[in-house]
């Protein structure tokens, strides 16, 4: 892919994003410091918008990949628009799982990108889904989406969770030879990348300057959703679906954590509380940059093992259970963790 277009991206992204700072903070699109939100000054909330507009700029001037993922881009705008709202006015979680489940049920009724088969997870023969194809697709859309949103809680956390899983995609994915699904995960990295440019923290810059916001985070994760299916089905899949859950371990070990247990203990799941995984890391002393490295690194180790386990042509269920072992070693660990040392 030329170098052209990937400067580009990430060009019109940081001029998007800086020209929309202002206009955001005019209108009052800004995270509010107070109660568990620590930053100094209000923070515009324009990172989505500013990373979608990198994205499509450059796609429109390609005919073949605007041609390839319009759906893609025309929907991500519905859920860019659903969490613009929810930032500005909050909507309820019920209002959000309603529009939420409606775009999910428009990709995989109308764009035709919907979960067929699990693939071998069990057995040696493929788990296909059939007519529960459609209800499942909402499902793991709705995971995918509720994953990378919550993991949106310290600077450059969530778009670096994306930008690991989008690199495992575009790698497999160029290996076998569809270059227009790398080539397009490659656009939305480097848009990611411009918006952390201005979000994630280092020596000089102690406060993130642009937000994700919610729009963001759910944009990302109904995108990224949309680049995992479209890579696990099909008559040529690029990889078998066992390993959608290696290259997004990470956030979605996390998320399904806190959905079994908050219940458990009389919580909604989807309140907002201090016990994700970067809460936990903070708790322990880690600085809000070291927590980002750490899970960046956890999320490089597990997709690394994925890929490791694909290339080695092991099977699918045996990367299944050992997904299973993950989950349940992190699952008894993690409470243990928040406890408070010893004295």
């Amino acid at each position: 892919m030329a170098y052209f277009y990937l400067f580009s991206t990430f060009l019109i992204t940081g001029i998007s994003l800086l020209l929309l700072k202002p206009a955001a903070i005019k209108i009052g699109l800004v995270d509010i410091p107070g109660g568990r939100k620590v930053h100094r000054k209000p923070t515009p909330l324009v990172g989505g918008l500013g990373i979608f507009l990198g994205i499509l700029c450059v796609t429109i001037s390609m005919p073949g990949m605007l041609l390839e993922y319009s759906s893609l881009l025309s929907l991500s705008a519905l859920i860019l628009f659903i969490g613009t709202v929810d930032d500005a006015k909050n909507l309820s979680p019920l209002a959000r799982l309603i529009g939420h489940s409606l775009v999910a049920l428009a990709m995989a009724v109308v764009a035709g990108v919907e979960l067929d088969s699990f693939g071998a997870l069990l057995s040696s023969s493929p788990l296909d889904l059939g007519f529960f194809s459609v209800p499942v697709t909402i499902f793991a859309t709705l995971g995918v989406i509720n994953a990378i949103n919550m993991s949106d809680g310290v600077d450059g956390l969530s778009g670096g969770l994306v930008i690991v899983s989008l690199s495992f995609i575009a790698l497999t994915s160029s290996m076998s030879g569809q270059l227009l699904i790398a080539s397009f995960c490659t656009i939305m990295i480097c848009s990611i990348m411009a918006f952390l440019s201005l979000n994630f923290r280092r020596p000089w810059q102690k406060q993130a300057l642009i937000y994700l916001g919610d729009a963001g985070s759910t944009m990302l994760g109904f995108m990224l959703t949309w680049l995992l299916i479209s890579s696990t089905q099909g008559t040529t899949p690029t990889f078998s679906p066992v390993y959608a859950l290696w290259f997004l371990a990470v956030p979605l070990v996390d998320t399904v954590n806190l959905m079994i247990k908050r219940p458990l203990k009389g919580r909604s799941p989807f309140d907002a509380g201090t016990d994700h995984l970067h809460h936990i890391l903070l708790s322990r002393g880690f600085s809000v940059t070291q927590t980002v490295l750490l899970i960046l690194g956890m999320a490089l180790a597990s997709g690394g093992f994925g890929l490791l386990g694909m290339r080695a042509g092991l099977n699918d269920s045996t990367m299944f259970l050992s997904f299973i072992v993950l989950f349940g070693v992190s699952f008894y660990f993690s409470d243990r963790v928040t406890k408070s040392p010893n004295p």
